[in-house]
C-alpha cells in the first residue's frame, strides 16, 4: 500500500509517494489521496495572476523507487475498469499537476514505469538518477503503453526507436532518456536529491508571476504546435504582461545596479 505524504516548508512542498514495500504503485485509494494532495498545493500556489505562499512542488518516491506503476497485486482481470482507472483515476491527477501554476519538479530515483512514468512526465523539471529506469513493462503483460507515454516517447524518440520500446519492453536509464530529452538532467544518484533541493530553492526565490506565464504558454504551445509568427505574438504579449510586474522591475533594477534581484512573486 502507498500512502501519500503532503510536507509544506516555506514556500517549497513536497509531495511524498510513501510505499516503499510496494515500490509506491498506486491504486485508486493512492490515486485519490494523491489528487487532493495536489488540489491543497493549488490552493496554497494561488493563480496565474497572484502568487501564492507555495511556490515550488517537488514530487518524490520515498525508498530505493521513484513508482513501479499502478498497483495490480490484488486486480480482478475480469472485472477491472481499465477505462475509467486510467480516465477517472490517473488523468484527473496528470492533468491537476499540469494546470499548476507553480514549477512542479520530479525526482526519480529507481524506477519509473508506467502510471510513474506519467506522474513524472506531467513535471515541468525531471530530475532522474543516472541509473533511473524508465519505460513500460506492458510488453509482458499483454496490455499497451499509457499514461500519455506515446507522446512523450514519439516527441523524444520519433516512431521507430518508440515502437522499439514498446515491443521489446526495453527499459531506459536516466542518462539514456536525459540524452534523448525525455527528462531534464540525469545526475549521480548520491546528488540527486541535493540537487533537487537546491533547484527547488532556487526556484521559490524567483519571479512567480513571470514563471506561471512561461508554464502556461510553453505547455500551450506544447500541446498545439502553433507555427512561428504565432509563438512570435505570444511572446509579444506575455512580455508585456511581464513589464508589468514588480519582479520584472526589480529583475532590470538588479541587473543595473549591479546586485542579486529580491524578487516578491508580484
Amino acid at each position: 500500500m502507498t500512502d501519500i505524504r503532503l510536507e509544506i516548508d516555506g514556500a517549497i512542498a513536497t509531495i511524498v509517494l510513501d510505499g516503499p514495500r510496494t515500490r509506491n504503485a498506486l491504486d485508486t485509494r493512492a490515486l485519490g489521496e494523491l489528487r487532493a494532495a495536489v488540489d491543497r498545493v493549488t490552493a496554497a500556489a494561488g493563480t496565474l495572476d497572484t502568487a501564492g505562499r507555495v511556490r515550488v512542488l517537488v514530487l518524490r518516491g520515498e525508498g530505493s523507487v521513484f513508482c513501479a506503476g499502478r498497483d495490480i497485486a490484488a486486480v480482478d482481470v475480469d472485472r477491472d475498469d481499465a477505462h475509467a482507472f486510467l480516465t477517472e483515476h490517473f488523468g484527473p491527477v496528470f492533468e491537476s499537476l499540469r494546470a499548476l501554476p507553480i514549477p512542479v519538479i520530479a525526482q526519480v530515483q529507481g524506477a519509473a514505469l508506467g502510471l510513474g512514468f506519467g506522474l513524472a512526465a506531467a513535471a515541468d523539471l525531471v530530475y532522474a538518477a543516472a541509473d533511473a529506469k524508465f519505460g513500460s513493462p506492458f510488453a509482458a503483460l499483454g496490455a499497451v503503453l499509457d499514461s500519455g507515454a506515446h507522446r512523450y516517447f514519439l516527441d523524444a524518440f520519433g516512431y521507430h526507436r518508440t515502437m522499439d520500446l514498446i515491443l521489446t519492453g526495453e527499459l531506459l536509464t536516466g542518462t539514456d532518456a536525459a540524452a534523448a530529452g525525455l527528462v531534464s538532467r540525469a545526475l549521480p544518484a548520491a546528488q540527486l536529491a541535493e540537487r533537487v533541493t537546491a533547484t527547488a530553492a532556487r526556484l521559490a526565490a524567483g519571479p512567480a508571476r513571470a514563471s506561471a506565464m512561461e508554464k502556461a504558454y510553453t505547455q500551450e504551445a506544447f500541446d498545439q504546435r502553433p507555427p512561428v509568427a504565432q509563438v512570435l505574438a505570444a511572446e509579444a504579449r506575455l512580455q508585456e504582461a511581464a513589464r508589468t510586474t514588480a519582479d520584472y522591475r526589480e529583475g532590470f533594477t538588479a541587473f543595473q545596479g549591479r546586485r542579486r534581484p529580491e524578487f516578491t512573486g508580484r
